[in-house]
Protein backbone atom coordinates (compact mmCIF):
# COMPACT_ATOMS: atom_id res chain seq x y z
CA UNK A 1 0.00 0.00 0.00
CA UNK A 2 1.22 3.30 -0.84
CA UNK A 3 2.36 5.38 2.26
CA UNK A 4 0.25 8.68 2.60
CA UNK A 5 1.85 11.73 4.31
CA UNK A 6 0.08 14.58 5.59
CA UNK A 7 0.51 17.67 2.95
CA UNK A 8 0.96 20.79 5.41
CA UNK A 9 3.24 24.11 5.44
CA UNK A 10 4.78 23.09 8.36
CA UNK A 11 4.42 20.07 10.70
CA UNK A 12 6.14 18.58 14.10
CA UNK A 13 9.08 16.37 13.42
CA UNK A 14 7.84 12.52 13.48
CA UNK A 15 4.37 13.61 12.41
CA UNK A 16 4.72 11.71 9.06
CA UNK A 17 6.07 8.88 8.95
CA UNK A 18 6.59 5.07 6.85
CA UNK A 19 3.09 4.79 8.08
CA UNK A 20 -0.16 5.87 6.33
CA UNK A 21 -1.03 9.54 7.86
CA UNK A 22 -4.74 10.67 6.95
CA UNK A 23 -7.56 12.29 7.64
CA UNK A 24 -5.75 15.79 8.91
CA UNK A 25 -8.22 17.74 10.85
CA UNK A 26 -7.02 21.36 12.49
CA UNK A 27 -8.09 23.88 15.31
CA UNK A 28 -9.16 27.68 14.37
CA UNK A 29 -5.53 28.62 15.48
CA UNK A 30 -3.92 26.29 13.35
CA UNK A 31 -2.11 24.93 16.71
CA UNK A 32 -3.21 21.01 17.16
CA UNK A 33 -3.73 18.87 14.61
CA UNK A 34 -5.44 15.36 15.13
CA UNK A 35 -4.92 12.58 12.77
CA UNK A 36 -5.24 8.79 11.73
CA UNK A 37 -1.88 6.47 11.29
CA UNK A 38 -2.52 3.23 9.78
CA UNK A 39 0.31 0.73 9.41
CA UNK A 40 -0.93 -2.23 7.33
CA UNK A 41 2.48 -4.35 7.72
CA UNK A 42 1.32 -4.06 11.61
CA UNK A 43 -2.18 -3.95 11.68
CA UNK A 44 -1.93 -0.89 14.06
CA UNK A 45 -4.50 1.75 13.56
CA UNK A 46 -3.84 5.03 15.58
CA UNK A 47 -5.80 8.29 16.31
CA UNK A 48 -2.91 10.85 16.88
CA UNK A 49 -2.42 14.89 18.50
CA UNK A 50 0.03 16.92 17.82
CA UNK A 51 1.00 20.35 19.26
CA UNK A 52 2.04 22.10 16.30
CA UNK A 53 3.78 24.58 18.47
CA UNK A 54 5.26 22.79 21.13
CA UNK A 55 5.73 19.39 19.17
CA UNK A 56 4.19 17.58 22.37
CA UNK A 57 1.64 14.47 21.02
CA UNK A 58 -0.55 12.30 22.19
CA UNK A 59 -2.03 8.67 21.17
CA UNK A 60 -6.15 9.02 21.76
CA UNK A 61 -6.40 4.80 22.52
CA UNK A 62 -4.88 2.26 23.13
CA UNK A 63 -4.40 -0.98 21.51
CA UNK A 64 -7.23 -2.88 23.40
CA UNK A 65 -9.41 -0.24 22.89
CA UNK A 66 -8.51 0.03 19.11
CA UNK A 67 -9.31 -3.95 19.08
CA UNK A 68 -12.77 -3.64 20.71
CA UNK A 69 -13.72 -0.90 18.37
CA UNK A 70 -11.06 0.27 15.78
CA UNK A 71 -11.69 4.56 15.68
CA UNK A 72 -11.50 6.20 12.58
CA UNK A 73 -11.88 9.44 10.78
CA UNK A 74 -10.57 12.57 13.51
CA UNK A 75 -12.61 15.93 13.64
CA UNK A 76 -11.34 18.22 16.57
CA UNK A 77 -13.28 20.59 17.69
CA UNK A 78 -12.27 24.33 16.70
CA UNK A 79 -11.35 25.02 20.10
CA UNK A 80 -9.77 22.14 20.40
CA UNK A 81 -10.97 20.56 23.58
CA UNK A 82 -12.61 17.45 22.20
CA UNK A 83 -11.87 15.27 19.24
CA UNK A 84 -14.60 13.15 17.71
CA UNK A 85 -14.54 9.72 16.19
CA UNK A 86 -16.40 7.40 14.26
CA UNK A 87 -16.22 3.62 13.65
CA UNK A 88 -17.96 0.13 13.16
CA UNK A 89 -21.67 -0.30 14.08
CA UNK A 90 -22.61 -1.61 17.22
CA UNK A 91 -24.77 -4.53 17.24
CA UNK A 92 -27.53 -4.47 19.66
CA UNK A 93 -30.49 -6.47 19.42
CA UNK A 94 -30.92 -7.69 15.82
CA UNK A 95 -29.93 -4.43 14.92
CA UNK A 96 -27.07 -1.67 15.06
CA UNK A 97 -26.13 1.54 17.12
CA UNK A 98 -23.68 4.01 15.59
CA UNK A 99 -22.08 5.53 18.37
CA UNK A 100 -19.80 8.61 17.75
CA UNK A 101 -17.06 8.27 20.50
CA UNK A 102 -15.79 11.40 21.94
CA UNK A 103 -12.47 12.22 23.87
CA UNK A 104 -11.95 15.45 25.88
CA UNK A 105 -8.69 16.83 25.61
CA UNK A 106 -8.53 18.90 29.06
CA UNK A 107 -5.46 16.18 30.06
CA UNK A 108 -3.39 17.05 26.57
CA UNK A 109 -0.80 15.06 26.63
CA UNK A 110 -0.34 13.13 29.24
CA UNK A 111 -4.09 11.83 29.60
CA UNK A 112 -6.10 10.09 30.56
CA UNK A 113 -8.72 11.39 27.74
CA UNK A 114 -12.50 11.18 29.06
CA UNK A 115 -14.55 9.55 26.77
CA UNK A 116 -18.31 9.59 25.91
CA UNK A 117 -20.77 8.49 23.01
CA UNK A 118 -22.48 10.27 21.25
CA UNK A 119 -25.43 8.19 20.30
CA UNK A 120 -28.02 8.46 17.09
CA UNK A 121 -31.68 8.47 17.95
CA UNK A 122 -32.69 6.02 15.56
CA UNK A 123 -31.17 2.14 14.71
CA UNK A 124 -29.91 0.82 11.42
CA UNK A 125 -30.97 -2.44 10.05
CA UNK A 126 -27.53 -3.31 8.24
CA UNK A 127 -24.42 -3.40 9.61
CA UNK A 128 -21.76 -0.24 8.01
CA UNK A 129 -19.94 2.18 9.59
CA UNK A 130 -19.39 6.07 10.59
CA UNK A 131 -16.48 7.92 8.25
CA UNK A 132 -15.66 11.51 7.37
CA UNK A 133 -16.56 13.09 10.29
CA UNK A 134 -16.50 16.85 10.31
CA UNK A 135 -17.71 19.49 13.26
CA UNK A 136 -18.40 22.82 13.66
CA UNK A 137 -20.08 25.06 15.86
CA UNK A 138 -23.36 23.32 17.28
CA UNK A 139 -23.26 20.22 14.45
CA UNK A 140 -21.11 17.15 13.48
CA UNK A 141 -21.56 15.87 10.31
CA UNK A 142 -20.20 12.19 9.17
CA UNK A 143 -20.96 9.89 6.22
CA UNK A 144 -22.63 6.36 6.95
CA UNK A 145 -21.96 3.78 4.69
CA UNK A 146 -23.99 0.38 5.07
CA UNK A 147 -24.73 -3.05 3.40
CA UNK A 148 -26.86 -2.36 0.13
CA UNK A 149 -26.81 1.76 -0.04
CA UNK A 150 -24.34 4.10 -1.44
CA UNK A 151 -22.40 6.69 1.23
CA UNK A 152 -25.10 8.99 2.80
CA UNK A 153 -25.23 11.91 5.24
CA UNK A 154 -26.22 12.51 8.84
CA UNK A 155 -26.24 15.78 10.41
CA UNK A 156 -26.52 15.75 14.18
CA UNK A 157 -26.69 18.83 16.65
CA UNK A 158 -24.34 18.01 19.77
CA UNK A 159 -26.46 17.86 22.80
CA UNK A 160 -29.37 17.09 20.07
CA UNK A 161 -31.01 15.08 17.67
CA UNK A 162 -29.65 13.75 14.19
CA UNK A 163 -31.21 14.31 11.25
CA UNK A 164 -32.25 11.35 8.89
CA UNK A 165 -29.62 10.24 6.41
CA UNK A 166 -29.17 12.32 2.71
CA UNK A 167 -28.99 9.09 0.32
CA UNK A 168 -29.28 8.66 -2.97
CA UNK A 169 -29.36 5.66 -5.38
CA UNK A 170 -27.42 7.66 -8.42
CA UNK A 171 -24.71 9.32 -6.38
CA UNK A 172 -22.96 8.89 -3.30
CA UNK A 173 -22.19 11.34 -0.50
CA UNK A 174 -19.07 12.27 1.20
CA UNK A 175 -16.37 14.50 2.76
CA UNK A 176 -18.93 17.18 4.73
CA UNK A 177 -17.44 20.35 5.62
CA UNK A 178 -18.59 22.75 8.40
CA UNK A 179 -17.46 26.31 9.42
CA UNK A 180 -16.01 26.66 12.23
CA UNK A 181 -18.19 29.46 13.55
CA UNK A 182 -21.74 29.35 13.24
CA UNK A 183 -22.00 27.42 10.18
CA UNK A 184 -25.24 27.73 8.00
CA UNK A 185 -24.62 25.24 5.32
CA UNK A 186 -22.65 22.08 4.98
CA UNK A 187 -20.66 21.63 1.92
CA UNK A 188 -19.85 17.78 0.48
CA UNK A 189 -18.78 16.15 -2.18
CA UNK A 190 -21.32 13.86 -4.23
CA UNK A 191 -20.12 11.37 -6.62
CA UNK A 192 -22.39 9.55 -9.61
CA UNK A 193 -22.17 5.76 -8.48
CA UNK A 194 -21.34 4.89 -12.38
CA UNK A 195 -17.95 6.12 -11.76
CA UNK A 196 -15.67 7.61 -14.85
CA UNK A 197 -13.62 11.09 -14.97
CA UNK A 198 -15.99 14.05 -13.92
CA UNK A 199 -18.35 12.47 -11.74
CA UNK A 200 -17.40 14.14 -8.52
CA UNK A 201 -19.15 17.41 -7.75
CA UNK A 202 -19.36 19.96 -4.55
CA UNK A 203 -22.72 20.79 -3.33
CA UNK A 204 -24.25 22.10 0.18
CA UNK A 205 -27.70 22.04 2.00
CA UNK A 206 -28.97 23.99 4.85
CA UNK A 207 -26.98 23.30 8.33
CA UNK A 208 -30.56 22.31 10.35
CA UNK A 209 -31.22 18.51 11.25
CA UNK A 210 -34.90 19.52 9.88
CA UNK A 211 -33.83 20.64 6.77
CA UNK A 212 -30.92 18.67 6.00
CA UNK A 213 -32.48 16.33 3.91
CA UNK A 214 -33.03 17.24 0.31
CA UNK A 215 -31.65 18.32 -2.98
CA UNK A 216 -28.22 19.33 -2.70
CA UNK A 217 -27.36 22.48 -4.60
CA UNK A 218 -24.56 22.48 -6.94
CA UNK A 219 -22.18 25.30 -6.66
CA UNK A 220 -20.88 27.43 -9.82
CA UNK A 221 -18.82 26.32 -12.63
CA UNK A 222 -15.73 28.27 -11.50
CA UNK A 223 -15.69 25.39 -8.24
CA UNK A 224 -17.29 22.38 -10.38
CA UNK A 225 -15.63 21.67 -13.64
CA UNK A 226 -15.83 18.76 -15.68
CA UNK A 227 -13.35 17.51 -13.67
CA UNK A 228 -13.61 15.77 -10.72
CA UNK A 229 -14.22 17.88 -7.66
CA UNK A 230 -13.96 16.37 -3.93
CA UNK A 231 -13.10 17.23 -0.38
CA UNK A 232 -14.48 20.74 0.40
CA UNK A 233 -13.80 22.81 3.48
CA UNK A 234 -14.34 26.07 4.49
CA UNK A 235 -12.91 28.64 7.01
CA UNK A 236 -13.87 30.03 10.28
CA UNK A 237 -16.33 32.50 9.05
CA UNK A 238 -17.35 30.76 5.70
CA UNK A 239 -15.74 32.56 3.72
CA UNK A 240 -13.54 31.06 1.36
CA UNK A 241 -13.88 27.19 -0.09
CA UNK A 242 -11.22 24.86 -0.56
CA UNK A 243 -11.45 21.87 -2.76
CA UNK A 244 -9.37 18.98 -4.53
CA UNK A 245 -9.64 18.88 -8.37
CA UNK A 246 -8.52 15.79 -9.93
CA UNK A 247 -7.35 16.51 -13.04
CA UNK A 248 -6.69 14.64 -17.11
CA UNK A 249 -3.02 14.70 -16.03
CA UNK A 250 -3.93 12.42 -13.04
CA UNK A 251 -2.51 15.34 -10.52
CA UNK A 252 -4.46 16.35 -7.62
CA UNK A 253 -4.81 20.03 -7.29
CA UNK A 254 -6.02 22.54 -4.00
CA UNK A 255 -8.14 25.32 -5.13
CA UNK A 256 -9.20 28.57 -2.67
CA UNK A 257 -12.65 29.56 -3.72
CA UNK A 258 -13.80 33.24 -2.26
CA UNK A 259 -17.30 33.13 -2.09
CA UNK A 260 -17.49 37.28 -1.65
CA UNK A 261 -15.78 37.83 -5.05
CA UNK A 262 -16.99 35.00 -6.20
CA UNK A 263 -13.35 34.28 -8.11
CA UNK A 264 -10.51 31.44 -7.17
CA UNK A 265 -7.75 32.58 -5.57
CA UNK A 266 -5.12 30.51 -7.56
CA UNK A 267 -6.69 29.98 -10.55
CA UNK A 268 -3.59 27.16 -11.20
CA UNK A 269 -3.98 25.41 -7.97
CA UNK A 270 -1.31 23.98 -6.11
CA UNK A 271 -0.30 20.65 -7.34
CA UNK A 272 -0.27 17.88 -5.00
CA UNK A 273 0.93 15.27 -7.06
CA UNK A 274 0.28 12.20 -9.40
CA UNK A 275 -2.52 10.79 -6.81
CA UNK A 276 -6.31 10.60 -6.06
CA UNK A 277 -6.57 11.70 -2.67
CA UNK A 278 -10.46 11.88 -2.00
CA UNK A 279 -10.20 8.58 -0.32
CA UNK A 280 -7.66 9.61 2.44
CA UNK A 281 -9.70 12.18 4.10
CA UNK A 282 -11.13 16.23 3.93
CA UNK A 283 -8.73 19.05 3.80
CA UNK A 284 -8.98 20.91 6.92
CA UNK A 285 -8.12 24.94 6.79
CA UNK A 286 -7.40 27.62 9.29
CA UNK A 287 -6.54 31.41 8.70
CA UNK A 288 -3.84 33.65 9.52
CA UNK A 289 -4.27 37.20 8.59
CA UNK A 290 -2.41 39.36 7.18
CA UNK A 291 -5.02 42.52 6.33
CA UNK A 292 -5.97 43.57 9.65
CA UNK A 293 -9.78 45.78 9.28
CA UNK A 294 -9.65 47.18 5.82
CA UNK A 295 -11.45 50.60 4.61
CA UNK A 296 -12.25 51.66 1.72
CA UNK A 297 -14.11 55.14 0.95
CA UNK A 298 -16.15 56.82 -1.55
CA UNK A 299 -13.22 58.93 -2.67
CA UNK A 300 -11.05 55.87 -3.08
CA UNK A 301 -8.64 56.01 0.06
CA UNK A 302 -7.57 52.57 1.22
CA UNK A 303 -6.95 52.47 4.46
CA UNK A 304 -5.12 48.95 5.75
CA UNK A 305 -3.57 47.59 8.59
CA UNK A 306 -0.53 45.31 7.73
CA UNK A 307 0.05 42.00 10.21
CA UNK A 308 3.25 41.55 7.75
CA UNK A 309 5.06 43.24 5.16
CA UNK A 310 3.05 42.45 2.06
CA UNK A 311 2.51 43.76 -1.65
CA UNK A 312 -1.38 45.07 -1.80
CA UNK A 313 -3.73 45.57 -4.63
CA UNK A 314 -7.66 45.53 -4.91
CA UNK A 315 -10.14 43.79 -6.96
CA UNK A 316 -12.40 45.55 -8.59
CA UNK A 317 -15.89 44.32 -9.63
CA UNK A 318 -19.08 45.91 -11.61
CA UNK A 319 -22.45 44.92 -9.52
CA UNK A 320 -24.73 43.38 -12.37
CA UNK A 321 -27.68 42.45 -9.67
CA UNK A 322 -27.91 39.98 -7.11
CA UNK A 323 -28.32 36.06 -6.86
CA UNK A 324 -27.85 33.46 -4.30
CA UNK A 325 -24.19 32.15 -3.18
CA UNK A 326 -23.83 29.04 -0.62
CA UNK A 327 -26.86 30.09 0.26
CA UNK A 328 -26.86 33.36 1.04
CA UNK A 329 -27.90 36.41 -1.30
CA UNK A 330 -24.92 37.80 -2.73
CA UNK A 331 -24.09 40.33 -5.36
CA UNK A 332 -24.11 39.51 -9.04
CA UNK A 333 -20.59 40.53 -10.37
CA UNK A 334 -18.65 41.19 -13.43
CA UNK A 335 -15.14 40.43 -14.66
CA UNK A 336 -12.69 40.83 -11.42
CA UNK A 337 -10.19 43.27 -12.71
CA UNK A 338 -7.11 44.09 -10.55
CA UNK A 339 -5.27 47.10 -9.88
CA UNK A 340 -1.72 46.83 -7.87
CA UNK A 341 -0.51 49.29 -5.50
CA UNK A 342 2.29 48.79 -3.77
CA UNK A 343 4.61 46.98 -1.81
CA UNK A 344 3.97 48.08 1.76
CA UNK A 345 5.55 47.57 5.65
CA UNK A 346 3.68 46.45 8.79
CA UNK A 347 1.76 48.93 10.10
CA UNK A 348 -1.28 51.30 9.26
CA UNK A 349 -1.45 52.99 5.74
CA UNK A 350 -3.48 55.20 4.04
CA UNK A 351 -3.57 54.34 0.12
CA UNK A 352 -5.28 57.13 -2.14
CA UNK A 353 -6.66 55.24 -5.25
CA UNK A 354 -7.42 57.20 -8.64
CA UNK A 355 -10.59 55.19 -8.67
CA UNK A 356 -9.24 54.05 -12.23
CA UNK A 357 -9.06 50.80 -13.88
CA UNK A 358 -5.94 49.60 -16.64
CA UNK A 359 -5.88 53.56 -16.97
CA UNK A 360 -9.84 54.50 -17.67
CA UNK A 361 -11.79 55.65 -15.39
CA UNK A 362 -14.56 53.77 -14.28
CA UNK A 363 -18.17 54.41 -15.63
CA UNK A 364 -21.17 55.18 -13.12
CA UNK A 365 -22.43 52.46 -11.01
CA UNK A 366 -22.05 50.53 -7.96
CA UNK A 367 -19.04 48.62 -8.01
CA UNK A 368 -17.46 45.78 -5.33
CA UNK A 369 -13.93 46.54 -4.32
CA UNK A 370 -11.84 44.12 -2.31
CA UNK A 371 -8.25 44.78 -0.69
CA UNK A 372 -5.65 41.64 -1.71
CA UNK A 373 -2.80 40.92 -0.05
CA UNK A 374 -0.18 39.15 -2.87
CA UNK A 375 3.64 37.92 -2.73
CA UNK A 376 6.46 39.63 -4.90
CA UNK A 377 5.29 36.96 -7.50
CA UNK A 378 1.73 38.25 -7.04
CA UNK A 379 0.06 35.23 -5.62
CA UNK A 380 -2.65 35.83 -3.45
CA UNK A 381 -1.94 35.62 0.11
CA UNK A 382 -5.39 36.87 1.52
CA UNK A 383 -8.31 38.81 0.46
CA UNK A 384 -9.78 41.79 2.42
CA UNK A 385 -13.16 43.14 3.64
CA UNK A 386 -15.14 44.00 0.77
CA UNK A 387 -16.61 47.22 0.02
CA UNK A 388 -19.47 48.64 -1.81
CA UNK A 389 -18.68 51.81 -3.78
CA UNK A 390 -20.45 54.13 -6.24
CA UNK A 391 -19.28 55.75 -9.04
CA UNK A 392 -21.32 58.38 -10.35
Amino acid sequence: MRRTPLALGAVAAGTNTPANETHPTITIDGRRLAFQRSDPAAGTVRIIVVDLITAQSADLFNGFEVAQRPPSDPAIMPSSSIVYTGGPFVAQSGTFSAPIVSTALFDFPQGPFTRSALQIQYPFIANGSLQDMAVGGAFIAFQVTRAGSQGELVLRQLGGTASLPLASSKVTFANPGLAANNPSIVVFDQRSVSGGPGTGDIVFRPAATADFVGVPTVLPAIVNSSADESQPALTSDGRYLAFVRHGSDGHDRLFLWDSQTQTLLNAQGVDLGAMTSHDVGDVSLYTKLILVTPGITQGGLINVQLRAPSGIGIVVQRILGTHRVLGRQAYRLGPARRVPLGTFKKGRHGIRWDLKVGGRKLRPGRYLVTPRAVTPKVVVRELGRSRVIRIR
